[in-house]
């Protein structure tokens, strides 16, 4: 009984723990920034991108999280503003 109580046990901590790592390289933040004039930055999403806030002014900048893999990046220097490179994403 001992021995496949703990093989359960080790099948179970080992399907969260890749359901962890999946979940962790496939959930990214797209759209943020923008307030305060800071810069914004916005990404091609392959998969399904869900919306945080509306873009209202009383919500501030949009943010969305990309559920599947991010394609490029683009970021601005301000919400409407300039297109700049983008660093550390």
């Amino acid at each position: 009984m001992k021995v496949g109580l703990t093989r359960r046990v080790r099948t179970l901590v080992l399907v969260a723990l890749l359901t962890v790592g999946l979940g962790l390289a496939t959930i990214r933040v797209c759209a943020d920034g923008g307030a305060m004039a800071a810069a914004y930055r916005t990404c091609e999403c392959r998969g399904l991108e869900w919306q945080l806030y509306d873009q209202t002014e009383a919500d501030g900048p949009r943010r969305t999280l990309c559920l599947g893999w991010v394609q490029s990046w683009t970021c601005y220097e301000f919400r409407t503003g300039p297109l700049v490179a983008c660093s550390g994403y």
